[in-house]
């Protein structure tokens, strides 16, 4: 019982901090957004559309700032 306790709590950290740490990282160097605006597009993503929204987030984040980068300047 202790084990199978050791292997789902280590499983879900593993998770944890593959969605929320190296996910954001490597969409945000491909799209070369900033790690806030990588977590904020995946989150607000995941929030809006369910699991599809953790690919819709960061390219929906990525077009507003190159509009805004684009209006601003």
């Amino acid at each position: 019982m202790v084990a199978a306790a050791f292997v789902a709590v280590f499983g879900f950290v593993v998770v944890f901090v593959a969605k929320h740490a190296v996910r954001p990282v490597l969409i945000g160097s491909a799209a070369r957004l900033l790690f806030l605006l990588v977590l904020f597009g995946i989150l607000g993503g995941a929030e809006t559309f369910g699991l599809v929204g953790l690919f819709i987030g960061p390219a929906l984040m990525t077009i507003l700032v190159v509009l805004w980068n684009d209006w601003v300047h």
